[in-house]
Order: structure tokens, then sequence, then C-alpha cells
């Protein structure tokens, strides 16, 4: 039986933030969706351990995969859905329990959109909200502007237009800025708009590792600078060169020191 929406979310743990993830889901307003588990071969222990989460609920279906990587299992995700919308979640953040039915209802009435977010809260892997924000981009021309050097969507929180996803080929690159870089491809056409819904509907999560590995930050901008670069290329925009520059780790962690001081002085 078909349904209106398929949530990708992609595990690598079987722990307890998977079990609250899965639980934000099962608290949705909105029913009429499939989800998705993509993850790696398990062992029996942690099958037991993941059924237990999923409980009864058949609206959860688990596909270990024999590739690895976030890009094969999205894809792979979205190549068998047969529903209108694709949404995605992570596997330690939270859905609000509004959030599908808000963003599949914008979708719905608006139909000169393909994809949807929403305002996000960062918190810790305690659940505590941080001081830090995830700056709001709220507009489809606000949306475009900063895609030219950072990511402006909150990427798990997103619910895209299925035909738009396999029109664009799905997600070429990976294992970080992957979905910069298809939001990138995304905009190419001036009638894909995007938007970021005001309410906040979404919890991200941030671990220590996230924010501080050097080594980690260091590929992601290898991958992002060079889709920029390839995008300067292509349209001759002079904004994705400053944003291969502006994405520099070292520039983001002096623009961070520099924020922090501000805040400092301001208490």
């Amino acid at each position: 039986m078909n349904c209106k929406l398929t949530i990708l979310l992609p595990v690598i743990d079987i722990d307890d933030l998977l079990s609250l993830a899965i639980e934000s889901l099962k608290k949705q307003s909105f029913t009429d969706f499939k989800c998705f588990i993509l993850t790696r071969k398990l062992t029996d222990n942690e099958t037991q351990k993941l059924n237990s989460f999923i409980s009864i609920d058949v609206r959860f279906i688990v596909h270990e995969l024999k590739l690895g990587g976030i890009t094969f299992a999205l894809n792979y995700g979205i190549n068998i859905t047969k529903s209108k919308y694709v949404a995605r979640m992570d596997a330690d953040d939270i859905s609000h329990p509004l959030r599908l039915e808000k963003q599949i209802n914008f979708l719905d009435e608006n139909l000169e959109y393909a994809v949807v977010g929403c305002r996000v809260k960062l918190i810790d892997k305690e659940g505590k909200e941080l001081i830090q924000s995830f700056k709001f981009f709220g507009e489809d021309h606000e949306i475009r502007k900063a895609l030219k050097y950072r990511m402006p969507l909150c990427h798990p929180a997103l619910i895209f237009r299925t035909e738009i996803l396999m029109e664009n080929k799905g997600y070429l690159y990976g294992n970080s800025a992957e979905d910069h870089e298809l939001c990138i491809r995304i905009a190419r056409n001036p009638n894909h708009k995007f938007k970021n819904l005001k309410e906040y509907l979404f919890s991200y999560r941030r671990h220590e590792d996230q924010l501080t590995n050097i080594k980690f930050a260091k590929k992601a901008y290898c991958n992002i600078s060079g889709f920029m670069f390839t995008e300067f290329m292509l349209t001759r925009n002079v904004t994705y060169l400053i944003g291969v520059f502006a994405y520099h780790p070292l520039l983001r962690k002096i623009r961070q020191f520099l924020k922090k001081l501000i805040e400092k002085r301001n208490n």
C-alpha cells in the first residue's frame, strides 16, 4: 500500500538516541508515511534491539545494505520509494510532533516549492538546548543567496518532492556536504523554490566531535569548496568563488571566536 511520504533514516548505531528519534516519528500528527531505516548488516542482538524500538509499527521498514556510506543509503531509499514526498531524518535528532504535518501541508498548498525545511533548535547529546543557533534563512531568495557560501538548510529537517530528487539524479557525492551539493543543483532551476518554515519543528543534535574535529572539517571543506568552484566555472557567479574562501575551516574558527568574544562583552 502506497503512502504520501517516505522518511529516509540512515542508521549506524543502534542506541538510545535512535530510540528517541524513532519515538519522535511515532508521535507525529501526520501518519501517512513509511520510514526506511537504512543500515549496515546487523548482529542478532542489534536486530532484536532495533525491533524493540519499532515495536509493532509496520510503518518502519529496515533495509540492511551491503554497501556503506550515507550517499548510497539515501539513493537506495529514493530509488525504491513510491511516495509523493521524501523526508530526511537523522538517527540522533528529534522531529517535533507537528513537523511532518506542517511541511506536507505547505508543499500541498504551494506547488512551486521543491524543498521545505523549518527553523531548528540545536541540542547536545543529553537533549539540552545549546546557546549556539542554526542561522535562519526563510525565503527562497535568501536561501538561494546563502547557498553560494554556506548550507542554509538543515538537511535532516527537509522534505523534498520525490520528482525533484529523481530529476536531479539524487545525491551524487558523499560522505560530507552531499546535501549542499544537491541543493546547489536543484537551485539551477529558478522554478524550483526553497522554503524554511518559521516554526521550530526540529531539534538537531550536535556532538562535541562535530564541533571540534578539525580533520572532519577539512574533509568537508575539500568537498564543498570543489562543488562551489565547479558552480563558479559553470555560472561565472563570483559569489561562489567568495564562498570557497569563506567556508575555509580556519576562517570559520576565527568568526566563531570573534562571535563568542562579542557575546561575552555584551553580557
